[in-house]
């Protein structure tokens, strides 16, 4: 069992740049990626998901990649039409204001489009170094995430203990409770019918009672989700999702004993059950 929270945290230098890799991951239902990447490494997005597609199921991801130039890897060149027109209004503003001040060549470099600068990228040289940051990363963030799950899986296999407890104590008092259900039922068929009812019929009407009462058949098939759930819990893999579906089907079959039950020790304990049952959901809420 996995969490779906972690974090990782990569560096590293090469052809001629230093170059960082930030994973985030978080709970949700499906896997959700966003990639965030300087404009210089947006050609390279579409290898850094199908990467982590390779690793991750379930989650939502942020992938930050940063990037800076150590070496000066970059070309100057004139724009000789810039130039010119700068100097031609340079020196157009000089003869309107009478002054003798000649265009220098430190006024025109200052201006907009004179010079441009062009850096050389080379993004297969980038990603060589972009998809080992990932990795380590990746590994990073799967490491933490394997570590809070073993803590999951505690926590949620203490709360089905209480779960099961509590289902002996119900299974217990099962018997008693259909006895108690027949008896009731019977007496208040005489009290109100008196002597004119048949014993068949009150035989009758109480059976059908008791198939509504009954939570035979509830107590066994909590007992299975049960079993279920602690199998499905040590396959590897991503099991959240089926996992929150056993929870599901856990709370109807306990609904249902407390909506059947008389009994007021069935109640509390079906309150328990309840509640340990909710803590499992809110756990589950973060597993892979």
């Amino acid at each position: 069992m996995n969490s779906m929270t972690g974090f990782g945290y990569s560096e590293g230098e090469g052809a001629g740049v230093h170059m960082s890799v930030e994973i985030k991951s978080l709970n949700t239902r499906y896997l959700d990626m966003i990639v965030s990447t300087p404009p210089s490494l947006s050609v390279l997005e579409g290898r850094i998901r199908e990467k982590m597609q390779e690793s991750f199921i379930r989650g939502r991801l942020e992938v930050t990649v940063r990037i800076r130039d150590i070496e000066e890897n970059m070309t100057v060149s004139v724009d000789n039409a810039a130039a010119e027109v700068w100097k031609t209004a340079f020196d157009n503003l000089s003869r309107v204001l009478e002054g003798e001040q000649k265009v220098s060549l430190e006024m025109l470099v200052q201006q907009d489009g004179v010079l441009k600068v062009s850096r050389k990228r080379d993004s297969e040289a980038y990603w060589n170094i972009l998809e080992a940051l990932i990795s380590e990363s990746t590994v990073q963030v799967l490491d933490m995430r394997e570590k809070e799950g073993i803590e999951l899986a505690r926590d949620i296999e203490s709360q089905l203990t209480v779960i099961e407890k509590s289902l002996h104590k119900i299974k217990k008092w099962a018997p008693e409770v259909r006895r108690e259900v027949e008896e009731s039922l019977k007496s208040r068929f005489l009290e109100i019918l008196g002597d004119d009812t048949g014993e068949q019929r009150i035989m009758v009407e109480t059976a059908a009672w008791i198939v509504k009462t009954d939570i035979n058949e509830e107590i066994v098939r909590l007992e299975t989700h049960l079993g279920a759930f602690r199998e499905d819990s040590a396959v590897e893999g991503a099991k959240g999702k089926k996992l929150d579906f056993l929870a599901q089907e856990m709370g109807r079959e306990i609904n249902t004993i407390g909506s059947k039950s008389p009994k007021a020790e069935v109640s509390r304990e079906v309150v328990n059950m309840k509640d340990a049952l909710e803590k499992v959901r809110e756990q589950l809420r973060n597993v892979e």
